[in-house]
Parts: C-alpha cells; sequence; structure tokens
C-alpha cells in the first residue's frame, strides 16, 4: 500500500455534541477515537479527538473516501508534504459530519479534522512515486 499509517485528530466544543461529532469521525476512519476532556484557555470544556488508522482494510477504506481529492493531494504535494514524509490534510468536520470530505486549505478558518498520513519509503525509493501510487 505504501501507507504506515494515518493519524487524525480534531477538536470539539461543549456547544457542539460531541458523540455526534465522534459518530461521523469514526465513519471516516472506521476506527475508534480517543476523546479527551480539558478546559479550554477561556473555560468552556473542549474534546481533544485523535486517532490511528493502522490496519490495511481500514486504510484502504479511508484513502477511497478521499477518491474526489486525490488530484489535488497530488498537484499539490510539494507543499503538503514534509521532511519526515508525511502528507498533511485538513478536511472540513462540519462537512465530515454530512458524510462528505471537503479538503481545506491552512489560511481557511473552519473546525477541521487534521490529517498525517506517512508514507513508507525506503532507501532508494522515491517519495513521488509512492504517493502517486496510492493516489493516482
Amino acid at each position: 500500500m505504501g501507507i504506515l499509517h494515518v493519524h487524525a485528530a480534531a477538536t470539539a466544543h461543549e456547544l457542539q455534541d460531541i458523540d455526534l461529532v465522534t459518530q461521523a469521525l469514526e465513519w471516516l476512519s472506521e476506527t475508534e477515537w480517543n476523546v479527551e476532556m480539558t478546559t479550554s484557555y477561556h473555560g468552556p470544556k473542549v474534546a481533544l479527538l485523535s486517532t490511528q488508522i493502522k490496519k490495511n482494510k481500514q486504510l484502504d477504506s479511508f484513502i477511497e473516501k478521499l477518491k474526489p481529492h486525490h488530484s489535488t493531494v497530488l498537484s499539490e504535494l510539494d507543499a503538503r508534504l514534509d521532511e519526515n514524509n508525511v502528507i498533511h490534510l485538513r478536511l472540513c468536520l462540519e462537512s465530515i459530519i454530512g458524510q462528505q470530505l471537503v479538503l481545506l486549505e491552512s489560511t481557511q478558518k473552519k473546525p477541521v479534522v487534521k490529517i498525517r498520513i506517512k508514507l513508507a519509503v525506503y532507501p532508494g525509493q522515491n517519495v513521488e512515486s509512492i504517493a502517486a501510487s496510492i493516489f493516482g
């Protein structure tokens, strides 16, 4: 497959329905999400949500859900790929609740799900060709 794992993280405020947000995120990843309740700087409670996708079946399903955005990810690979061979994506949290995926730019101010896709790149392999085999 070319992916070691996918890490996803989001936040939900106490005014949101945290159970509904968690169900939507579980639809996205097909994994259980860790929910850690904390208090924000200004006082309201905030849920910090995170998960890791490691199983091949779940990884395949996640990449399939991203299919409408594959060409965008490939065309913006230089901007989204870091020195550790991790592809960074930001998905709109509100759209995921409606079971749709909307890819956001880093400048957009909406609730997001931050996605980090760790690619399996070994010596002698080209990261661009691995990304093309996943998103091509």
